[in-house]
């Protein structure tokens, strides 16, 4: 029976021995894995931070620019009536920019009371609201309120929209062409766009800067901006013909500019589908590295 505790005595005192060196490995392991990942998290973190230091490829690139606009608005335009639009670009990155700019239009007009045969080219009103209603800043409810002579609401008033001009920007083919015969064919004639004098649809005469270069419905910035940097105008103003019939009284009208801002590599050549030749190949290729 002695012997019996005895041997029990020594099993217990052997089987602690083993659960020490067990737990002296283990700790040895884990305080190792801990040690190498940090030598991993710092070394990854040495790198990153080196990377981003050296060719800017992480947090410290950051392509962005914005419009700029000196607008004021009207909620009901009048013949000869003219708007201010100054528009800009401002380079909001931290790397230097090349920018475009391309200008969406939007005509709503409104049906014309002829019912007293006086041509005094009042609106019509109806009596009650018909839906689709027109939201005046939503563009996109202005052709589907024409469609069914649905609502506008102004000053307590439910006008009948009537005709609705709305491009699409995913064609890349309804946006304002400069200087294009076929818009005279159009209601938006009578909307005439007044231009600054750096817009050309040439090239300009050698050693002119700041300007804007017209090519298939894109206004393109002739000068690489610099962060912080702000454009020369792209427009100025917005004038109604004091020509305009009555039905464009009170007329909405809208112009969208978007903007497509691209960094001074080469790949802007095809990103544009600017090309290898014409004059906007000329005007940027030369200051475009790889």
């Amino acid at each position: 029976m002695k012997k019996n505790k005895q041997n029990s005595v020594k099993r217990n005192q052997q089987r602690k021995k083993k659960q020490a060196k067990v737990n002296t490995k283990l700790i040895v392991a884990v305080c190792t894995f801990l040690f190498s990942g940090l030598m991993v998290l710092g070394s990854t973190y040495a790198w990153f931070v080196s990377e981003d230091s050296e060719v800017n490829h992480f947090v410290g690139t950051r392509l962005s620019a914005e419009i700029v606009e000196e607008f004021e608005p009207e909620v009901e335009w009048q013949s000869g009536l003219t708007t201010k639009k100054i528009i800009q670009v401002k380079n909001t990155g931290n790397i230097p920019a090349f920018v475009r700019i391309s200008l969406y239009e939007y005509l709503l007009t409104f049906k014309i009371d002829t019912t007293d045969q006086t041509g005094n080219g009042n609106l019509a009103i109806s009596k009650n609201e018909v839906s689709p209603t027109v939201d005046q800043k939503n563009t996109e409810s202005w052709k589907p309120a024409a469609k069914v002579g649905g609502t506008y609401l102004y000053e307590g008033k439910n006008l009948i929209a009537e005709n609705a001009i709305v491009p699409s920007q995913l064609t890349g083919t309804e946006m304002y062409k400069f200087k294009d015969s076929t818009r005279n064919k159009t209601a938006l004639r009578w909307f005439q766009l007044v231009f600054p004098d750096n817009v050309y649809d040439s090239t300009p005469p050698i050693g002119t800067k700041q300007y804007w270069l017209y090519k298939d419905g894109y206004f393109y910035y002739s000068e690489l901006l610099q962060p912080n940097e702000i454009s020369a105008a792209v427009m100025k103003n917005i004038r109604l013909s004091p020509d305009a019939p009555n039905k464009f009284k009170g007329s909405l009208y809208q112009l969208n500019p978007v903007m497509d801002a691209h960094d001074g590599t080469k790949g802007l050549l095809s990103t544009w589908n600017i090309g290898t030749s014409g004059e906007i190949y000329n005007m940027y290729h030369e200051r475009l590295s790889d």
